[in-house]
């Protein structure tokens, strides 16, 4: 959105001076113009607020996704080895998936993948967005890694890519001590989260599987 014009009015005082021909004396005529700029100042980019951390419900066998997830494979990687062996989140996050969900409210999309047994909860997702510029997605991932707890720098872990692992919450009974990665890639942050406590290693390797796709 443009702000209004700020109208700064500056005055130019003139004197026009008529000189006759004749002995006799011509009147001085004063005439003062006035004129008016016009400024225009582009509005500033709303500042980015991470949002708030929060837990992921768990999705058992036998309930439906919730809203704006839709049970089907992630466009970015595998989800078990059987998918494909050499690449997959069970493999790098250490956990086995039964349930992989798309999240079809990001643009582009995000993904969710879920464990096997109960509690059946959320092991890892994929939460990208896009921003106007690349230097307003480099300062969202620090933004969105200094709003959780002890932030590790990772320069580098593709051309051109930086990422910051750091601690917040996901699975709700390790409150804030599971960790994340988020990267920046051009004008897209991507947020990779792992129910992993005792290692930030597993949301770094994801981050690198599929840094490519965006």
């Amino acid at each position: 959105m443009r702000r209004p014009f700020l109208v700064l009015p500056a005055i130019t005082a003139v004197a026009l001076v008529a000189v006759g021909c004749t002995s006799a004396a011509t009147p001085t005529t004063d005439v003062t113009i006035t004129s008016t700029l016009t400024h225009t100042r582009p509005a500033p980019a709303p500042a980015f607020t991470p949002l708030p951390a929060r837990t992921v419900a768990p999705l058992p066998p036998s309930a439906a996704p919730a809203k704006g997830e839709v049970e089907k494979p992630c466009p970015y990687i595998a989800s078990t080895p059987a998918d494909n062996p050499a690449v997959n989140v069970a493999d790098i996050e250490g956990d086995h998936v039964y349930r992989t969900t798309v999240l079809t409210g990001l643009k582009p999309v995000g993904c969710r993948f879920y464990f096997y047994a109960g509690p059946y909860e959320a092991i890892a997702d994929i939460v990208p967005r896009v921003f106007a510029t690349a230097a307003e997605a480099h300062n969202a991932m620090v933004l969105t890694a200094k709003a959780g707890s002890q932030p590790i720098g990772q320069p580098g872990i593709a051309k051109g890519v930086d990422a910051i692992q750091f601690r917040t919450k996901f699975f709700g009974p390790d409150g804030t001590r599971d960790w994340a990665c988020v990267f920046a890639k051009g004008r897209v942050m991507v947020i990779v989260h792992t129910q992993r406590t005792d290692e930030a290693s597993s949301a770094l390797y994801l981050a690198r599987a599929i840094e490519a796709k965006f």
